[in-house]
């Protein structure tokens, strides 16, 4: 690979990773309004407590307790979701976990827009890299569902042995049609197009596969991966 195309790879990878961004930005603030919303409740209600005539100090010692605990647990999800915008490497994680997660930030969207969404990776015990579970796959949840405009179910399975990971995301009759009708994809930013999924992938070393109706990640232990 001559310097000016891998240069140009590069610069594609960074594009595609701000245009993913800004398409989970919705989602991250939302599930960071979900973290300090209990938080809010709480100190509310620790307020009240405090200013009535014959305050339960033992009761309050508890609500402080459990304030701390609040926003201990709001910290934590914070610096986790920040992570997404800026991660600070690229370990080796697991499949399922991961899944689970990158799942779980788009479920709002995803459910406003009428997909149900089955997870058959729980049982998968392989690990991946973290930015391809982050980059490529999030990216290629988004692009597969940006091109479909009907209710649906989204299928997420894995197979494969160590070192040699598939990663499939399938569009199958479903969903929830009832919520379809609430509107399109949140808008927040362009459609992500397949060629941003190549680039990211192209930078994690994965080999995309993708119809209209699915999109499988390859990922070999000996694949070449960009230097970021």
């Amino acid at each position: 690979m001559s310097s000016d195309s891998h240069f140009l790879k590069e610069r594609l990878a960074e594009a595609a990773r701000y245009a993913l961004m800004r398409r989970l930005l919705p989602a991250i603030r939302h599930n960071l309004a979900g973290s300090l919303q209990p938080i809010g409740m709480m100190a509310g209600m620790l307020e009240r407590r405090i200013k009535s005539a014959a305050p339960d100090m033992a009761q309050l010692g508890k609500n402080t307790q459990a304030l701390t605990t609040l926003s201990r647990e709001a910290v934590a999800t914070s610096l986790n979701l920040m992570a997404w915008l800026g991660p600070r490497d690229n370990a080796l994680v697991a499949l399922n976990g991961a899944v689970e997660e990158s799942l779980g930030l788009m479920s709002t969207e995803l459910s406003f827009r009428g997909f149900s969404v089955v997870n058959q990776t729980a049982e998968v015990s392989a690990e991946l890299p973290k930015g391809i579970l982050r980059s490529v796959f999030t990216a290629s949840l988004i692009a597969l569902t940006d091109s479909v405009e009907e209710a649906a179910s989204v299928v997420v399975s894995a197979a494969g042995e160590a070192g040699d990971t598939r990663l499939k995301i399938a569009i199958e009759p479903g969903g929830m049609a009832e919520l379809a009708s609430m509107g399109s994809r949140m808008p927040t930013y362009r459609i992500l197009q397949w060629a941003d999924v190549q680039a990211l992938a192209d930078a994690e070393g994965v080999h995309l596969d993708y119809a209209p109706d699915f999109v499988q990640l390859d990922y070999c232990t000996a694949a070449t991966v960009l230097t970021r």
